[in-house]
């Protein structure tokens, strides 16, 4: 009995703890305040933007390609004999001057040739000198035989005046005054002389060397001027002035080249001069050819073989405005601010792409500001803030 009040005491005491629990917590709920609701703030993105000007753009086509010399030519002996003389610029990389001699054959064999052919040139006239004589005398003996009888016997026989030996010895005039033009030719021709101003790309020539005719000595080219082939696609040509292809004058469209060589970037002005003859049937792309006159008036020069870039200046647009490419959205459509802050989706007409920025024709009003920001989220008419103007 005692155990069972025990029990019962001990229950009503958890109860009460329980309950005293429960009442605290209660009490502590209701006296807790309601939390207060913040207002939210919408933020406009910020995004940076450039101001547009409006005005002249010339049309820039860039291409590049490799420098190759004007003229190029292949030095040969043209008459046989040994070497007696070699220029010191007759080397690989040496340079000359046009006229400058750079090697010569032994000339004694063709000095003594022009001797013997002066010498027949000599006989052959003494011989016809003679005859000439002799004719004019048998001319002179058959005119007063005709006198002193009376009777007309009209001209003398040819035999009589020798005409076939005038005939013969003109001819051997003529083929000896022949042999010493050529005599005199082979001799000149023992000098071989730099046909322009340029320099050695090979040799294969030393001095006391046995030298045929046509053989093979230097490969020299001219540094009076350059030229790039460049190829460029066919809506590029409508840009340029190309002689003989899009414009009837000489003068083709401006240019610069430029390279970096020799530790150096260096840049030279040129000129279109031509299209070469044929589309490029893999590639589909039309080559104009670059020149550049005096390469090498430089430090470092536009020296052959050099890789290099090349901006060809073509047309002029009045009223056009240049842009990032980056600028430029889906169906040629920029981002502009307005004056109150506010996007604008503005369709604008693209004439060209010029590597990384976009030429507008006709361009933008003067002063518009074109958002260059990539939003990821953008609608027209949403507020935006710009970078400038948040300092």
């Amino acid at each position: 009995m005692a155990v069972r009040k025990k029990v019962v005491w001990q229950m009503l005491v958890v109860v009460l703890l329980l309950a005293g629990g429960l009442a605290a917590l209660a009490a502590f709920a209701l006296s807790k305040k309601p939390p207060s609701r913040k207002k939210a703030v919408v933020t406009s993105p910020l995004v940076r933007a450039i101001e547009v000007d409006r005005g002249p753009r010339q049309v820039v086509v860039h291409g590049e390609g490799t420098v190759t010399p004007m003229a190029q030519a292949i030095l040969a002996a043209e008459v046989p004999g040994r070497v007696v003389f070699v220029s010191p610029s007759l080397v690989a990389g040496g340079s000359f001057k046009k006229g400058d001699v750079l090697f010569k054959i032994e000339q004694k064999d063709y000095k003594l040739a022009l001797t013997l052919a002066e010498a027949k040139v000599k006989a052959a006239q003494t011989s016809l000198q003679t005859t000439e004589e002799e004719a004019a005398a048998a001319r002179e003996e058959w005119r007063l035989l005709d006198k002193d009888d009376g009777k007309k016997r009209g001209e003398p026989p040819a035999l009589l005046v020798k005409a076939p030996q005038l005939a013969q010895y003109q001819a051997s005039l003529e083929a000896a005054r022949a042999e010493v033009e050529q005599a005199r030719l082979n001799l000149s021709r023992t000098e071989i002389r730099a046909p322009f101003d340029g320099r050695v790309a090979s040799e294969n020539v030393d001095l006391g060397q046995y030298l045929g005719k046509g053989s093979t000595v230097a490969t020299v080219f001219s540094i009076e001027a350059v030229e790039i082939n460049v190829y460029l696609e066919d809506r590029d040509l409508a840009w340029l002035a190309v002689p003989g292809l899009t414009s009837q004058g000489p003068k083709g469209s401006p240019a610069v080249v430029k390279a970096d060589f020799a530790g150096r970037r260096g840049s030279w002005r040129g000129r279109v001069v031509r299209a070469l003859g044929r589309v490029n049937q893999s590639t589909r792309l039309v080559g104009v050819v670059v020149r550049v006159e005096k390469p090498y008036a430089t430090l470092p020069p536009l020296a052959m073989g050099v890789f290099v870039r090349v901006e060809i200046m073509g047309s002029t647009l009045p009223e056009a405005s240049l842009i990032p490419r980056a600028a430029l959205h889906e169906d040629d459509v920029v981002w502009t601010v307005g004056p109150e802050g506010k996007l604008v989706f503005t369709k604008v007409k693209v004439a060209r792409l010029q590597g990384a920025k976009a030429l507008l024709s006709p361009g933008l009003p003067q002063g518009t500001k074109v958002v260059t920001t990539n939003l990821r989220e953008v609608s027209d008419g949403m507020k935006v803030r710009l970078a400038d103007q948040e300092g």
